[in-house]
């Protein structure tokens, strides 16, 4: 997640020039990054997440002692701090969803999480919702695609994607409750009724909408089609994991509330 959440930020460095704002990203948003990263894997207490919300705000301060008085200094500045904290509070979301700490009513279920717990407390709750973040996003998408290329017919935001269309979304929302349902049951997940499943569903799909819209915007700002070249034929690492990341703090943020 670290690495994924570091090639997001160097990605989106390279867009930044383009749309104008005369910096990349300065080096502040790295160090956000990789704490947020450090700090979740190694602390889940609550103390933790307001140190690295504390860090994200003032690190990025720091630039202004070596930037001159400029519009292009304030937007790098800016735009340093945003990045890095939108990033970094998705990373540290994702390592803290996959350590959550509990037990599934599926047996095997279990077991396999129980298998893959580095301590000797159980984590296979964490897998579970860590599974549902990872099939929402990827189905939602798949959904969204199918049924927007066979049957969209109204644009949805097309000064941002032209493509993405009302219907897709829609299929997007299906393919994200499909998938919310069916692990929730298999899985075993604990409290977790289907009405609640649904919900839960609709609502991650809704939010991968807005990081992948939010890609979009920034792509289109820049000019540019991919976020990168890393991947053949699928673009950037951000091209990658844009609806993922916010549906990896959005879930966390609802084990907490179930929690």
């Amino acid at each position: 997640m670290a690495a994924i959440g570091l090639g997001v930020y160097y990605e989106t460095s390279r867009i930044t020039p383009l749309i104008g704002l005369g910096y990349r990203l300065e080096w502040p948003g790295y160090v956000v990054i990789f704490l947020g990263a450090s700090i979740s894997l190694l602390s889940q207490e609550p103390w933790s997440f307001a140190s690295f919300i504390s860090i994200a705000v003032l690190l990025p301060t720091v630039m202004i002692l070596q930037l001159p008085v400029s519009s292009e200094s304030f937007a790098a500045w800016i735009t340093t701090a945003a990045v890095g904290a939108y990033v970094g509070i998705a990373v540290f979301a994702a390592i803290a969803l996959r350590q959550e700490a509990g037990i599934l009513d599926a047996e095997w279920a279990n077991d396999v999480g129980t298998y893959f717990s580095v301590s000797d407390d159980s984590y296979a709750l964490g897998m579970a919702w860590t599974a549902i973040a990872i099939v929402v996003a990827w189905l939602s998408d798949t959904f969204a695609f199918l049924v927007g290329h066979t049957m969209g017919r109204t644009p949805l935001i097309p000064h941002i994607s032209p493509k993405k269309t009302l219907e897709g979304a829609v299929g997007g929302v299906l393919g994200a409750v499909i998938g919310t349902v069916t692990l929730t049951l298999l899985l075993g997940i604990p409290d977790v009724s289907v009405a609640q499943a649904i919900v839960i569903g609709v609502v991650l799909s809704i939010v991968g909408v807005g990081g992948d819209l939010s890609e979009s915007f920034i792509k289109r700002c820049g000019g540019v089609k991919d976020s990168g070249t890393l991947i053949p034929g699928h673009g950037g690492i951000f091209d990658r994991v844009d609806a993922l990341l916010p549906i990896f703090l959005v879930t966390w943020v609802i084990v907490r509330i179930l929690q």
